[in-house]
């Protein structure tokens, strides 16, 4: 009996320590993810935002780049041996001849113009001009219109009288009966909108000037300029549902909800970007991420939608059978990869090293017509792709990799979305990603970070026209002050030919409101990321 009962505590033991073990095992799974999780987190706090690929330690060093660092520090001592040159002023530092000019005359006392030798006065024998560029805050100034009336003294029946709005000037005011001029409105979009300053802000600012303008006024101005301004945005909406392609996007807000005193619900504002046939980007505002808003905004829509995987999965942007199709946002799988780095780097590397062969295809292919960039795609990026495929399903059928894990994570989601990843390979018109459409996206978030909330469905829907109007301006490089004035004049007076006012109309009609360095940092930006794959690439086969 003793026997048997030693054999029983030894069986019970080791069923204790299989199932410490088990516990154990599965702790330290827990521990690993949520060490993964709290990474991930600091690095979105306090990491680099920027995806761009950077060489470092945890790419294991894949490619040699021993002799590049050598030939880059001798760069670096033959830099420092050089003896520095005085920098020469920018074109874009001079100080331009428009701007009004304030003359100081600086002349030597009398007593000091009489020359010591021969006691006659010095004439002047040159002049030394020195320029500097100094700033006034903005004034107001006040429209005093005189209509005269003019009446008959003998029949007291005749009366004559520039009607309200006809006088010699022109229009004062966007709105008929408004205290307020076109200057005024027009710098309180470009407040809020383009420069991402909260109403209250903006009382600050005008009283500064010396006139305070309540915020609850400053709304009720946006208001009535978004029902002049709506035809316009129209136009631009009715242009992006015209075309084939477009791209979506959408971003949370806080709205204030009147049955629930001080308290917030979430609301989303979408941007609906058009291609360059249609470059216009135009805002929309829905209390829900329900599929309503989309379906609405796409009803007349018949082509690809650009989107991410949220969009595919609970159909949002799909309108309906057979009429919209989604492509996935190849930018949102690779970052699944970036952030797997940490915990698994050779993975991640490996796909990484997959996407960076497709986006040099997608350089190469920038400016080359949708032909022309189809060709290139199927006959390169159509086997990275394969290979791609292939290596996911290969890590998908690895036990080694769990599930949980945020290699597993990203090596499920690419597989879940591959069909829609793969949609850009069978037409060159359509983007590899829809980074350009969170990059538009980003001029509305970052004003959300000052104005905080949004106050009721209705001003949600002013912000949405204001923010379609100022941000495609933007996207052309327009001033916007210029722009938004231009077009409340043309508005207000009455025009219906809203195809001059569209922003790349406008562009080619007024060169002086382009802003040239604007368009100078676009192709510097591209330049310096087309030079440094160059070197890389120069870098691996050396």
């Amino acid at each position: 009996m003793a026997a048997s009962k030693n054999k029983d505590d030894l069986q019970s033991v080791l069923r204790l320590n299989a199932e410490l073990i088990e516990t154990v095992e599965r702790l330290q799974k827990a521990n690993e993810q949520l060490r993964e999780e709290l990474n991930l987190y600091r690095r979105k706090l306090f990491g680099r935002s920027s995806e761009r690929h950077v060489e470092d330690d945890s790419q294991l060093h894949l490619f040699d780049l021993g002799e590049q660092q050598v030939e880059n520090d001798d760069a670096e001592d033959d830099e420092a041996s050089q003896p520095r040159r005085r920098r020469r002023k920018k074109k874009s530092e001079k100080l331009p001849d428009h701007l009004k000019r304030k003359v100081i005359e600086a002349d030597v006392p009398a007593e000091q113009r009489i020359c010591p030798c021969c006691g006659e006065e010095m004439p002047i024998v040159g002049t030394d001009i020195s320029n500097r560029l100094d700033f006034i805050p903005a004034e107001f100034f006040i429209w005093e219109i005189h209509r005269h009336k003019r009446a008959c003294c003998k029949c007291k029946e005749s009366i004559a009288q520039v009607p309200a709005g006809e006088e010699p000037c022109g229009l004062t005011t966007p709105i008929p009966g408004s205290d307020y001029g076109f200057g005024v409105y027009t710098q309180l979009i470009v407040n809020k909108f383009a420069d991402h300053l909260p109403l209250y802000r903006g009382e600050d600012i005008f009283a500064r000037a010396g006139m305070l303008i309540p915020r609850n006024t400053q709304f009720g101005m946006l208001a009535n300029i978004a029902a002049l301004a709506s035809a316009l945005v129209e136009l631009m909406k009715s242009r992006i549902v015209s075309g084939d392609v477009l791209g979506v996007d959408d971003t949370s807000v806080r709205l204030q909800d009147a049955s629930l005193p001080g308290k917030m619900r979430t609301a989303r504002f979408w941007l609906y970007r058009g291609r360059e046939d249609h470059p216009y980007n135009v805002f929309d505002f829905t209390e829900s991420r329900g599929r309503d808003g989309p379906a609405k905004f796409l009803r007349d829509f018949h082509g690809h939608a650009v989107v991410d995987a949220y969009g595919v999965n609970d159909g949002v942007y799909l309108g309906a059978q057979d009429q919209i199709f989604a492509a996935c946002c190849n930018a949102h799988a690779r970052r699944k990869f970036v952030e797997a780095k940490p915990n698994d780097p050779v993975a991640a590397a490996r796909a990484l090293a997959f996407y960076r062969g497709l986006y040099k295809v997608e350089d190469r292919a920038r400016e080359a017509s949708a032909a022309e960039r189809l060709e290139l795609r199927q006959n390169e990026s159509v086997p990275i792709m394969n290979d791609l495929h292939d290596w996911l399903l290969q890590m998908n059928g690895d036990r080694r990799v769990l599930p949980k894990s945020s290699i597993g994570k990203a090596v499920r989601y690419a597989l879940n979305q591959w069909d829609e990843l793969s949609v850009f390979l069978g037409d060159g018109a359509i983007p590899i990603d829809n980074n350009a459409t969170e990059n538009e996206l980003r001029r509305l978030t970052i004003g959300r970070k000052n104005w905080l909330f949004v106050g009721s469905n209705r001003g949600g829907r002013v912000a949405a026209t204001m923010y379609s109007l100022v941000s495609s301006a933007a996207r052309h490089h327009l001033d916007a002050w210029a722009y938004v004035d231009d077009c409340l004049r043309q508005l207000a007076s009455g025009s219906t030919d809203y195809e001059r006012l569209l922003p790349d109309v406008w562009r080619k009609e007024h060169p002086e409101s382009v802003r040239p360095y604007r368009d100078a940092e676009q192709k510097a930006r591209r330049l310096t990321t087309q030079q440094r794959r160059v070197r890389r690439r120069e870098a691996r086969v050396a």
